[in-house]
């Protein structure tokens, strides 16, 4: 498997970093609504307590001399402030002197007349219903009392009720929002996360898919001979390994008349063409010889276009490189030799037809370069048929042996020879190293 590069490391890093950034984002802003909370709230107990301060001392004089309608007055100019839910004065006994009360922020107070008593420091059944200040905020007023007092005697009793001021209000209005718009951005930034690892992995597969691929590609390439785009030596141990290994199968049982066909070729006449009209024409002979050798046999079209302008080898080469079944195979060894794999011989005789179908097509004069050549071959096949399962260098020792033999007789001649033990072949000649023909 290949390993992702480092972009797609960077992208992987980058996931936990954005999900601390956002944590310590969302911890940050909710300690912050904490503070500015707490201090909104010591604020309006600080104020509250100023009122209760400074309140009992306009209230007194009206109590001393029991004026009522003052003291009203007095409560009414301190309920201008919004937040104040309820003002309250009863007598040390009790006894309600003055109510004021409004039922939501902002509206007008209004005089209430309930019990005619109430406990002092109790929250008693005078005041507002706890309801909320604004809608939303589930908080019922807060109840604050103070003693009326003047030289050192109790007068009576002021209790106060208010909400939370609007401010506070809208902090924590603001702070919902805030934690409603970090958990849409944590949404978000998941949805992106996994778009990006999707985006990661696909990408990492498609880079493992050209490895692979271009890894086919330079397997092939090293298969194949460069000029004719045919197999080259080590290909065609690879094709000979793994005929023999098909021939060697248990499906082989069901084509007992098989035959393990190879056939070498050696070009006649090769070299006095690479004399007179040079190298250039000698190579691009070559390729016509394999092209017609591909033609004339049930192979696949070999790609023999020139290198610089080669396209990577098909899928189909590919599968033809592999040594399929029921597909000839022809590969050249170098030089002027050639080698084809015979598929599906079931008779010697077979053999024979196609050995003297390629002598016939190589025997027709080549156009190159707007030259007419003509060149001619010699053949050696080696067959092994039944249990028999020879070794690649042994089919093709006995080739070459056979192939020699086909020379004495003389141009575009071929000779057969039949494998009945490999050990016989230590007591055959060997024939004569390659030579240039005359």
């Amino acid at each position: 498997m290949a390993a992702p590069g480092p972009d797609l490391l960077r992208r992987r890093n980058l996931i936990p970093l954005l999900l601390l950034g956002c944590l310590l984002v969302l911890l940050s802003g909710w300690r912050s609504f904490l503070y500015s909370r707490q201090l909104l709230i010591k604020s309006q107990e600080q104020s509250y307590r100023e009122v209760l301060r400074v309140l009992p001392q306009g209230l007194l004089p009206h109590l001393v001399v029991d004026d009522y309608v003052a003291l009203e007055q007095d409560l009414e100019g301190v309920m201008v402030d919004p937040s104040i839910a309820a003002l309250l004065v009863v007598d040390p006994r009790g006894r309600v002197l003055a109510h004021l009360e409004r039922d939501r922020p902002g509206r007008p107070p209004l005089l209430r007349y309930g019990p005619s008593r109430l406990a002092p420091n109790s929250s008693g059944p005078i005041g507002p219903k706890p309801g909320p200040a604004r809608p939303g905020l589930g908080e019922p007023p807060q109840v604050h009392w103070q003693r009326l007092e003047a030289g050192g005697s109790t007068l009576g009793w002021l209790r106060l009720s208010h909400w939370s001021t609007n401010t506070l209000a809208v902090v924590v209005i603001l702070a919902n929002q805030y934690l409603q718009l970090m958990a849409l951005t944590l949404v978000v930034i998941a949805v992106l996360l996994g778009a990006s690892v999707l985006v990661v992995r696909r990408e990492g597969r498609r880079r493992e898919a050209q490895l692979e691929e271009r890894g086919l590609e330079l397997m092939e390439s090293s298969l194949r001979d460069p000029l004719t785009g045919l197999a080259n030596r080590r290909g065609l141990e690879l094709l000979l390994e793994r005929a023999i290994a098909a021939f060697r199968s248990s499906d082989s049982a069901k084509h007992a008349a098989d035959l393990l066909v190879i056939c070498l070729i050696d070009l006649d006449d090769f070299k006095p063409v690479n004399d007179r009209f040079g190298h250039g024409v000698g190579d691009q002979l070559l390729v016509e010889v394999g092209r017609r050798l591909c033609q004339c046999l049930r192979t696949n079209e070999p790609d023999l276009t020139p290198v610089a302008e080669r396209q990577p080898p098909a899928r189909a080469g590919r599968l033809a490189l592999a040594g399929e079944r029921g597909v000839d195979q022809v590969a050249r060894l170098g030089g002027d030799e050639f080698v084809c794999i015979l598929a599906g011989c079931t008779t010697a005789s077979q053999a024979e037809l196609l050995a003297q179908r390629i002598l016939q097509s190589l025997g027709q004069p080549f156009a190159v370069e707007r030259h007419s050549l003509t060149v001619g071959a010699s053949l050696g096949i080696a067959c092994a048929s039944g249990s028999l399962t020879p070794s690649p260098l042994t089919l093709l020792q006995i080739a070459d042996h056979a192939m020699y033999v086909a020379k004495a007789k003389g141009k575009n001649h071929f000779q057969l020879e039949m494998i009945h033990n490999p050990a016989d072949l230590s007591s055959q000649e060997p024939g004569p190293g390659p030579a240039g023909e005359p």
